[in-house]
Parts: structure tokens; sequence; C-alpha cells
């Protein structure tokens, strides 16, 4: 069954990048602020989610959607579709080319699944657990750097203001050994570390549908995922830290300080 689930995940991945691809160069979207927080939905992404839930649902109609537009949002599901049609709302709006479309299948807390589609580059990221983690058809494996120092970090500032005083921290303590950056797409974030072009990455108060397809895709290719404390990772906390086992480590002992 799992090869006929990433079957249907990565034609709803592409029909979702195909409709962020048609309308990125075109002007006048719809752009909706969030609540108080500076989080945007556009036109597109909840057309991009109704046609995605649209796939899955027709294949698995016993599997639940947890999604960003439009969709169930319940913790703890034994299994589901975690679903963000748009990841990188920011950049889509602001015209900047770093964005995806992210599906994760998670079972009793488990990914199981996982596919991130980045249409301008035409990469199809995708893992199934226990099988390793590909792109486009070519097994990737995370950086085998061994230093901190001069290693490529990426992290990203959280909506919420509880915790900026200690991103604030920790970002000074990074740059003591490294340039930092803020990309702005965590599915593909997560999937630059699977790679291995970026060294490690964390961040604070992520939705499970930014983190549910990514962070089996970095797992498989080799890197260790963890909360930035140390701890283990939890999908709806929303608290992540993943880097080279090399790397993460030394990553963890630098935030701590």
């Amino acid at each position: 069954m799992s090869s006929s689930i990433l079957e249907a995940m990565i034609i709803a991945s592409f029909t979702g990048g195909n409709i962020l691809k048609k309308y990125f160069e075109k002007e006048n979207l719809s752009v909706l602020q969030k609540s108080v927080s500076y989080d945007l939905v556009t036109n597109i992404d909840v057309e991009s989610q109704e046609e995605i839930n649209s796939i899955l649902t027709k294949r698995f109609p016993d599997i639940p959607v947890v999604g960003e537009e439009d969709s169930i949002q319940t913790r703890r599901q034994s299994r589901a579709f975690y679903v963000d049609p748009l990841d990188g709302t920011f950049n889509f709006v602001h015209k900047y080319p770093f964005f995806s479309v992210s599906l994760g299948y998670w079972e009793n807390n488990e990914p199981v699944i996982g596919v991130v589609f980045d249409p301008i580059r035409r990469d199809l990221f995708y893992a199934q657990k226990g099988e390793g983690a590909f792109l486009n058809g070519e097994r990737i494996t995370v950086s085998d750097r061994t230093i901190l120092e001069g290693s490529y970090l990426v992290t990203g500032f959280p909506y919420k203001e509880g915790k900026h005083s200690r991103i604030e921290k920790e970002i000074r303590l990074a740059m003591k050994l490294t340039d930092l950056r803020v990309l702005g797409s965590t599915a593909l974030e997560l999937c630059y570390v699977a790679c291995g072009i970026i060294d490690g990455y964390w961040e604070y108060d992520l939705s499970s549908w930014d983190l549910a397809g990514g962070v089996l895709i970095a797992k498989e290719a080799g890197a260790i995922i963890t909360d930035p404390s140390g701890g283990d990772f939890d999908l709806y906390e929303g608290d992540i830290l993943a880097a080279p086992p090399a790397i993460h480590q030394k990553l963890l002992k630098a935030l701590k300080q």
C-alpha cells in the first residue's frame, strides 16, 4: 500500500506545484493577513490545497488530511496526510523563487512517507521509511562535514514572540562560528540538509504541516532529528534541529552555551 500512497502523494505534489508555478509570475495575488502575525495566505495556496486534498481523499478516503488551508486540524491522528500546499508563502508573494509543496504521511506519530516538490527548479524530493531519500530518482545523503566552523547553517524566526529572545541569543552564538542564513521554506531547508547543501538547520514554533514531509527525507538521508535542546522531536511541538551526525552534537553544544 505504501507504494500507492507514495504515487498519489507525488501526483498531488506535481498538481499543487503546477498551480504555484502557473501563478508565480502573475500580478495581483489575493493576499490575506492571518491574525496578528506576519503569516500570509494567498488564493493560490487555497487552490493548491483543494486540488491536493481532492487527489488524496479520492484515493484514500479513510485517511484524514491535516493541512494549513480548509482541512482537519486535530492533534495526534493515528494516521494522516499532512499537507502544506505552499511552504514559503512570504517568499512566493514577494517573488522570491524559494518555496515548495510539502506532503507527509504519518502513522502512530512516526513518518512513513515524505514528498517535497520545488516547482521552480522541478526538484522532487521523496523518502519512504527505511528505504533512503531521493532527489529526482537519485539517492541523496547529508553533508560529510565534520567541523562547525564555516558550516552552512540555516534558521528561521518564530512568529510567536515568546521565543524571540532565545533565537536571538542562539543566532549570536552561531555567528561566532560561521555565517547564517534564513531561507524561508522549512520543507526545502530540510531537503537541502538531506542532500548536503545545508549543514545544519534549526527553528521553533513550526506547524505540523511545515515539518511532516521534510523530516523523513532528512532522516532517511542520514540527518539526526531532535528538538533544539537535544530532546526527542515532536511533530506537534514544532521545534526542530536537523544536522548530519558529525555536526549535530557540535551545533547542539554551541546553541546551549
